[in-house]
């Protein structure tokens, strides 16, 4: 199998000699497949526990059986020939603070006696009164997010912040989402994710306690970490626990499964279900959920980098101007594109500036968007004054200003070779990028003087090892005077000349949308972007979870269809606005 056949990152190597050769700071996803294979990974065996609920019996959880069946489960692991024992967390019932430590102490005291090692995760009922300083002190070691190598396979518990409260809290935050990110980033081998709650958004009809309450089934922000995830190509499988049954799903190729509790009883008759896990992972995932509510499961692992054909887009229905009207139950913020949506270069769209007057008295937040990067916040904010809209530069993302954001999430200071307008490079360095001689980051714009030799430095770079960063992947915007050459073509060539794919941070990558999610403040389902290219408004809209509406007053025409579909369709920003404040 040629190690050059994907497309990001590619290397100029050979693949059984990547060592020698790649000069990526990873090995390319080629390589990486390649070294993998070659490693021979062993079978790993893993026993896995979830939800024990020492405690109180609550409900249908027999939290009085709790510690006789703990022990059993040791008694039976120890038996086994098991590389590994994982707590998926919700070890106890909570009941005040004082009660809560000693109940986890009591389940601690049962975890001590086993040899074999044991990793523990963080539940939401062990942080209900309980900090995780206390359960840290409890279990004598870090209950931080962490992860290590173990027989060829890279396991990663992720501890999110489940405290009191959770289904509410932006969970994952953005610390704990840029936290997987690079620890995907830094493993060749196959990984495998633990975390309590699980990740899928599976359906909880049937379920005692969550098909009347599935907001606490998850947390609001898994559709990011499942865009993790599948971007990194080489997770095979997440296991959680949380919501009391055994359940199996796959998305992208990658095998979500979840454990029952080891005191539930919902499911096997008012006795306690006796729940553990064995899994065995080699080239299939072997599943074996024993006790009173048992599941065998086999499938194929995924192969490295292996994706599935993204779902088609909607059908649109002929004859109506808005299609599939799946909005959330409010909708209190608008993500604008401008030019097609706000004006047509200097000439205002008619109905546009009362249309957002009218969202903003009705107390809709207003951001606005542009892949544009050869213009300030401000220069923008100035325009859109000048045409009588009340918009502040603060509400204004640009291209330029979202690589600025994603560059400092990346380094504090992060080291840069900028390539493109002198308002680009300025946005940067404002943002506390520093240009350097050896860079970890060339980032590309356009300016329309650009030469050839401008783009040496940058080639060499990026083949010492930099980081390819471009601000927007347009290759050409229309203007009067006919189409204009703008990121996309420079990227082309760099990318051309490297053999190293960029990371583009405007539409429609998820990047700048979620800037904009974050300005509003919101929940991104109270969220809706509104364009006129399905392209890059509809696109990015879909792939950061957003719904979307697009209008016919710029780049689109009322029943154009492409390769993705808006969640409604209007002529214009005043109709689409009345829409939204008549709901």
């Amino acid at each position: 199998m040629s190690g050059h056949s994907f497309h990001e990152p590619r290397c100029k190597g050979k693949p059984k000699e990547v060592l020698y050769y790649c000069k990526l700071p990873l090995p390319c996803l080629g390589c990486r497949f390649e070294i993998t294979k070659d490693a021979g990974m062993a079978k790993l065996k893993l026993a896995v526990v979830t939800d024990i609920h020492h405690g109180p019996t609550r409900f249908t959880k027999l939290g009085a059986l709790a510690v006789p069946l703990l022990k059993d489960f040791c008694d039976r692991v120890s038996k086994l020939d098991v590389d590994l024992v994982v707590d998926l967390g919700d070890r106890i019932s909570n009941v005040d603070h004082d009660t809560d430590l000693g109940l986890m102490r009591d389940v601690m005291s049962v975890f001590e006696g086993m040899e074999t090692r044991h990793e523990h995760l963080l539940g939401n009922h062990d942080l209900h009164y309980l900090s995780r300083e206390e359960n840290e002190g409890i279990f004598g070691c870090s209950l931080a997010s962490h992860s290590f190598d173990l027989k060829g396979w890279h396991l990663i518990f992720w501890q999110l912040d489940l405290s009191h409260g959770y289904a509410a809290n932006i969970t994952p935050s953005e610390s704990e989402l840029e936290w997987l990110s690079k620890d995907l980033e830094k493993t060749i081998h196959p990984a495998i994710i633990f975390t309590h709650i699980p990740l899928n958004n599976g359906a909880m009809i049937g379920n005692f306690y969550f098909q009347n309450h599935t907001a606490s089934s998850t947390v609001q922000h898994t559709m990011d970490a499942r865009e993790i995830i599948e971007a990194s190509g080489n997770v095979v499988m997440c296991v959680a626990g949380h919501v009391h049954w055994n359940d199996s799903s796959t998305i992208d190729g990658i095998r979500y499964l979840t454990l029952q509790s080891l005191t539930e009883s919902y499911t096997t008759q008012a006795e306690a279900s006796g729940a553990w896990a064995e899994i065995d992972i080699d080239d299939q995932v072997r599943w074996r959920a024993h006790g009173n509510d048992s599941m065998t499961y086999q499938a194929p692992v995924r192969g490295l980098d292996m994706h599935w054909t993204p779902p088609r887009p909607p059908s649109p229905i002929p004859g109506r101007m808005e299609m599939h009207l799946k909005f959330g139950d409010a909708i209190n913020g608008v993500v604008l594109d401008m030019d097609g949506v706000l004006f047509r270069g200097a000439q205002i769209i008619d109905g546009s500036v009362e249309a957002v007057r009218d969202l903003q008295t009705h107390g809709i937040g207003v951001v606005c968007l542009t892949n544009n990067a050869r213009g300030t916040p401000d220069d923008y904010a100035l325009k859109l004054r000048g045409m009588g809209f009340d918009i502040n530069a603060s509400n204004i993302v640009t291209s330029g200003v979202a690589t600025a954001r994603y560059l400092l999430r990346q380094a504090a200071e992060p080291k840069i070779h900028a390539v493109g307008s002198a308002v680009l490079r300025q946005t940067l360095r404002d943002a506390g990028a520093v240009e350097s001689m050896s860079p970890d980051f060339v980032v590309v714009g356009i300016e329309l003087d650009m030469k050839i030799s401008d783009l040496i430095s940058a080639v060499r770079y990026v083949a010492n090892g930099a980081r390819l960063i471009a601000s927007n992947g347009d290759v050409v915007i229309p203007t009067t005077g006919g189409p204009e050459p703008e990121t996309g073509a420079v990227i082309a060539f760099l990318e051309a000349a490297t053999g190293v794919q960029a990371t583009v941070i405007g539409k429609p990558k998820p990047e700048i949308f979620k800037y904009a999610i974050d300005l509003l403040g919101i929940a991104r389902d109270e969220v809706v972007m509104i364009g006129d290219t399905l392209a890059t408004d509809v696109a990015g809209a879909n792939a950061a979870g957003l719904c979307s509406i697009l209008v016919a007053s710029g780049n689109s025409t009322p029943d154009e269809i492409g390769g993705c579909e808006p969640t409604a369709r209007f002529a214009d920003l005043r109709a689409a606005a009345d829409f939204l404040l008549r709901r």
